[in-house]
Parts: structure tokens; C-alpha cells; sequence
């Protein structure tokens, strides 16, 4: 039996993300940007915000998960026209079967508290 990878939650809300555009790409500011929408640009916040983009965003391209065009701007390298790969979509619909199982079973067990202390 073959064990899923494990992502951590901004690795998640990435992958989420890049495979909800359909044929969509990102870049790693547009990425940071939705990921995290109340940091402003030009703010510690923003700049916060897109270093931990790029680092998770950069395990995926070492994990054959993501593929895209590697630029150099102030902020150094950065990656444009993000993809997920065929590896990163099947790792997409696994994550999101994850996600649900566990609300699902976050429910169940909210549920049968709520029972208990009735």
C-alpha cells in the first residue's frame, strides 16, 4: 500500500490553490497574494508571506510536484507560470480526499459531543 505525502498547511493551501485554476498558472507574488490577502504589499507582512510561498512552493519543485519559469527579481529567485505537474495533480486530489475525510470526521466527533452533553 502506497502512503500518501504529508503536506503542512501552507503547503496544502497551495496545492488547493494551484489546482482549483483550472489551466491556470501563478506566480509566487499572486500566490502569497491570495494565500494571504490582508498583508499589503510592500508590508513585513507581504514580504513574510511571500518568502514562506516560496519556500514551500520551492519543496514542490524539488519534489517534481510543480514546474515553472525561474526568474530573478528583487526579492531574488522566484519562480513564474507555476504548474502543478501530473505528480502535483494526483497529489492535489489526494489532499483534498484527506481534507474531507478529516472534516468529516471532525464533524462526526463534534457531533457526538454535542450528543454526549445533551
Amino acid at each position: 500500500m502506497r502512503i500518501p505525502p504529508a503536506f503542512d498547511e501552507k503547503e496544502g493551501a497551495i496545492l488547493s490553490a494551484m489546482y482549483e485554476v483550472a489551466n491556470g498558472t501563478y506566480d509566487f507574488y499572486t500566490l502569497a497574494q491570495k494565500l494571504n490577502p490582508a498583508a499589503q504589499a510592500g508590508t513585513p507582512p507581504a514580504g513574510s508571506a511571500f518568502t514562506e510561498t516560496r519556500e514551500a512552493t520551492e519543496r514542490f519543485i524539488v519534489r517534481g510536484l510543480v514546474r515553472g519559469q525561474r526568474l530573478t527579481g528583487a526579492d531574488g529567485v522566484y519562480f513564474n507560470k507555476l504548474k502543478l505537474t501530473s505528480k502535483g495533480e494526483q497529489a492535489a486530489i489526494q489532499q483534498r480526499k484527506q481534507a474531507e475525510e478529516a472534516n468529516k470526521i471532525l464533524a462526526e466527533l463534534v457531533k457526538e459531543e454535542t450528543t454526549n452533553k445533551e
